[in-house]
């Protein structure tokens, strides 16, 4: 840590203490590298972004209509049909997601500043990140107001219309599956890039090896969902990975509240 020169007298001279109350580089200081007063600040908000972004699925989860199959098409459109904020739901998903990706990004940001296979490693996960929440968000657009548009319309259609409006509406639905299958695999992508990056800097090898972990197993749900779409073997295999997610997302956020996340000052 920088500390500022004192004159003959013992006190700052009056250049340091203008440069402290400027804010500006001291003598010998790289101007633009971040001070220890904004690595925490900044880790804090990453905290607060993975906790809000991922406690946030939660409640919305269990919103979201679930009583009947997903993969039972007619039967999950009825009550898709019948659901009176489904927009809504699915909004706050994506919000939600957006902030975890943010706070996930700026993680893997801090990785990237180490040096060696962590860096890079980091640097591949904020892409991985990024490309994750693209993904997502097409996924709401088509699940969560092109699909309802269109089981709204099947749901009021005639006889003369029913069939063709139905095929309308599983053709959406077949979109989302594979959009689906494609945000898993890129978030098991993020998962692994991150956890793998925190076990090389053996900061918290144990969250590095949890976050792996989760990665690992969202490449097999969305190999599954690619295959099987919303089936009961694809909901069941990502039981295991949803709460090492969720494991994972609270110790990194502990971590980094606490400060308990070194980030070096140059790459």
């Amino acid at each position: 840590m920088i500390t500022s020169r004192s004159n003959a007298t013992g006190k700052p001279s009056s250049t340091s203490a203008k440069l402290a109350s400027t804010g500006a580089s001291a003598p010998g200081q790289t101007p633009g590298l971040p001070t220890a007063s904004f690595n925490v600040d900044r880790m804090r908000l990453t905290a607060v972004l993975m906790l809000l972004g991922g406690l946030s699925q939660l409640p919305l989860a269990l919103l979201h209509p679930h009583h009947e199959q997903p993969n039972d098409s007619p039967a999950a459109f009825v009550e898709y049909a019948r659901s009176t904020d489904w927009v809504w739901v699915h909004l706050g998903q994506y919000l939600g997601t957006m902030l975890l990706a943010l706070g996930l990004v700026s993680l893997a940001l801090s990785l990237s500043r180490h040096g060696g296979v962590t860096g890079q490693l980091g640097r591949l996960a904020a892409v991985a990140a990024i490309v994750t929440s693209a993904v997502f968000a097409v996924q709401m657009a088509v699940d969560g107001i092109a699909l309802k548009a269109a089981v709204d319309n099947w749901a009021a259609a005639r006889d003369a219309n029913r069939a063709a409006a139905y095929d309308v509406a599983d053709a959406i639905r077949a979109t989302e599956k594979g959009l689906s299958a494609l945000f898993h695999l890129n978030n098991a992508a993020t998962l692994l890039c991150l956890g793998v990056a925190m076990m090389c800097s053996r900061a918290h090898r144990i969250l590095g090896c949890t976050g792996a972990a989760a990665g690992a197993g969202f490449l097999v749900v969305g190999a599954l969902t690619a295959r099987t779409g919303f089936s009961p073997e694809a909901s069941t295999v990502a039981v295991a990975p949803t709460l090492l997610l969720l494991t994972f997302l609270l110790g990194s956020a502990r971590a980094l509240w606490i400060g308990d996340f070194p980030i070096p000052t140059r790459p």
